[in-house]
């Protein structure tokens, strides 16, 4: 008997346990059918800004495409994705913020990164996003070595970037 009841336990847990079902609409659109999808594309952002430094393309595509599989359930694919998203970084510039009185030395520079979206459903040939602007800033002491620190404020931009095109993507504005 005891068995029974733990198989029929274990049983439930699993069927209890399933991954969430995933839905797309077009975004801005929650209005619209649902839109199947079972597999995503991201290709790779260029970086089209005059300052950033290399890595800051790879990073962000790579953060992107981990984001979508970490909080979708669809199939990360290179070509002929259901749901397709591109785009470029087009802005990557320092400026100086809190600037102390009686100089002309900012106490922190702002990182400032902008992205350009676009996302195209293949399943029935509609734009979800077009050439959408997602800006992120960070703020940094300004006494820091921006090279030594350069990565992890490029991480921390990439959070929040990739974050907003998610939310405005999949419809989770509020």
């Amino acid at each position: 008997m005891n068995s029974f009841i733990s198989h029929i336990a274990v049983f439930l847990l699993i069927t209890g346990c399933a991954l969430p079902q995933f839905s797309l609409k077009p975004a801005g659109k929650g209005d619209q059918k649902e839109i199947p999808a079972k597999s995503i594309q991201i290709d790779f952002f260029e970086n089209n800004s005059s300052l950033a430094s290399s890595i800051v393309s790879a990073l962000f595509t790579e953060s992107l495409r981990d984001l979508m599989q970490a909080q979708t359930s669809l199939d990360l694919v290179a070509e002929n994705g259901d749901v397709v998203f591109s785009g470029a970084i087009k802005e990557y510039k320092i400026s100086p913020v809190n600037i102390q009185a009686g100089t002309e030395t900012a106490a922190q520079n702002r990182l400032t990164m902008s992205v350009y979206v676009d996302q195209y459903f293949t399943t029935n040939d509609s734009l979800g996003l077009s050439n959408h602007k997602v800006t992120a800033f960070v703020d940094y002491n300004s006494t820091e070595d921006f090279s030594s620190i350069e990565e992890s404020l490029i991480e921390n931009l990439n959070y929040q970037l990739t974050q907003d095109i998610f939310d405005k993507a999949f419809g989770g504005e509020w």
